[in-house]
């Protein structure tokens, strides 16, 4: 009966929107309108490698997804395409492109939705405006996958609405991987996580053992199904360096303190969805560090997804100890070290040209 009542509580407290009508939520909804007006209205143009985005809505039509599937001659051969080949962006594309679109202009709705999504799904959060303000100054965020990376921000966005929203994370990583296919990399280990059971002790193995068979099969993927850009990635491997490395381990804090924090969270709806997202995002470790050694280039587009769980982990940290208070410490500290790296880069130098 007390469970009962705890969930009635937390399904209240969830949906009850005047939380936006505090100081905090209103700075929240100005702050996030402000972002996407910015989105909507900037010149793309100093933005490099948008051209390929151009092209996509430029020259998928409904007669290229006929010929698609007229050149699929199996079910499995269909099957593997519809993430190989990203078949959900095309199909978002063909979607867009019907309602008459520009390329400019749908490119444009596409980042502005990708973003909108992200807020909303931290909005139904603890701290929404905490997690605002660290999409906006992480670099992996609005200034990279927010704005530059447009599939890979528009399926992190989608993974996103489902996982937080609609509380089906593997559903979400599942359909994420037919936007961009490295979605399936946390897809799976989501259904590693699902298959190891409630316990941690159990639950934490598992993940990593998965995340290290991933990192070691990452050559042969790549191969098989990651051929199409692969001489484009050849030079990325030497940017995975120690230093990156030692940067992920910090940010994997996170996950530990919002672990011990799960009976602390109000909705008892998101306790689930947010251990498996820690323990998921521990498996990302696992397979980064076998990556070093094993195969380097098997990290791209998979590193940058550690980061990208900050704004979601951090507003439902407690600090119940010394040592959490430490950790969250070391966590800011980091978060600052990078922003100060990539500001030195020019990161930033979209918004504030």
């Amino acid at each position: 009966m007390r469970n009962l009542e705890i969930r009635k509580f937390s399904s209240l407290n969830e949906s009850n929107p005047h939380h936006m009508l505090t100081p905090s939520g209103c700075a929240f909804v100005l702050i996030a309108s402000y972002v996407i007006w910015f989105l909507v209205t900037a010149d793309r143009m100093s933005l490099p490698d948008q051209q390929p985005y151009l092209d996509y809505f430029r020259y998928t039509d409904w007669p290229w997804l006929i010929q698609y599937f007229q050149n699929r001659t199996t079910v499995i051969n269909l099957f593997t395409g519809i993430f190989t080949d990203e078949l959900g962006w095309r199909v978002w594309i063909l979607l867009v492109n019907s309602c008459g679109f520009t390329p400019d202009d749908a490119v444009k709705l596409t980042v502005a939705l990708t973003n909108g999504l992200v807020f909303i799904a931290l909005a139904r959060l603890r701290r929404p405006l905490l997690g605002l303000f660290l999409w906006i100054i992480i670099p992996a965020g609005l200034s990279i996958i927010g704005v530059f990376l447009v599939r890979q921000g528009f399926a992190f966005a989608v993974a996103m609405t489902f996982a937080i929203g609609m509380r089906r994370p593997i559903l979400g990583m599942l359909i994420a991987s037919t936007i961009h296919t490295t979605f399936a990399v946390p897809a799976t280990l989501l259904i590693a996580v699902r298959m190891s059971g409630p316990r941690n002790e159990f639950a934490v193995p598992m993940v990593a053992v998965a995340g290290a068979i991933l990192a070691s099969s990452a050559e042969m993927l790549f191969a098989n199904f990651g051929g199409r850009r692969v001489g484009d990635y050849a030079g990325y491997q030497a940017e995975f360096s120690v230093r990156l490395l030692v940067l992920m381990l910090s940010y994997s804090l996170a996950s530990v303190l919002l672990l011990s924090s799960l009976k602390c969270i109000r909705s008892v709806n998101l306790r689930s969805v947010l251990r498996e997202l820690a323990l998921m995002q521990v498996g990302l470790l696992a397979y980064l560090i076998f990556a070093f050694t094993l195969f380097p280039f098997g990290k791209d587009r998979v590193f940058y997804l550690i980061s990208l769980f900050l704004p979601f982990f951090l507003q439902e940290i407690r600090l119940r100890s010394t040592a959490s208070l430490w950790m969250v410490l070391v966590l800011f500290s980091m978060v600052g070290a990078e922003v100060f790296l990539a500001y030195e880069k020019g990161t930033y130098v979209y918004f504030l040209k």
